[in-house]
């Protein structure tokens, strides 16, 4: 029995020994292949900065419609603004101005509607679902 482990031994020792890979690899070294670099396009200057670009965007703010009420309750936007309003309750609820000017329709839970405001004026607006539910937004020019 001895002389068969040690015959496996000496057997798995030569297999191993036949399986080492003792050749030098040569590896190449990377060819540089250089290329013109151009110089970067110079930027066409219109006079606009991006406050101004920003400006004739507008913005956005958002009103969140949460624990059965509007936040904030009045918000004050420059014309060309967007208020957009996010239900975040369980209930639907709208976003309906008092006199035509914007309806959301019904808003379920995660839903939002935006509007841009391009008049000056004042928005009184309700949830007709809940008619208790009033905000407002305030337009200036």
């Amino acid at each position: 029995m001895n002389k068969l482990i040690v015959l496996l031994v000496l057997l798995m020792a030569i297999l191993v020994a036949g399986c080492a890979d003792n050749t030098e690899q040569i590896i190449d070294e990377p060819e540089v292949i250089e290329d013109e670099v151009s110089e970067p396009a110079e930027a066409e200057d219109d006079g606009t900065t991006n406050a101004d670009t920003e400006k004739a965007m507008g913005t956005t703010v958002e009103v969140m419609i949460e624990d059965f009420k509007f936040a904030p309750k009045e918000i004050r936007i420059s014309v060309g603004d967007t208020i957009k309003w996010t239900n975040l309750d369980s209930a639907p609820h709208t976003a309906t101005d008092n006199n035509n000017n914007f309806d959301s329709g019904t808003l379920a839970k995660g839903e939002s509607f935006s509007m841009t405001f391009e008049e000056a004026g004042t928005y009184d607006y309700i949830c007709t679902i809940h008619p208790y539910m009033k905000g407002t937004v305030i337009v200036e020019a």
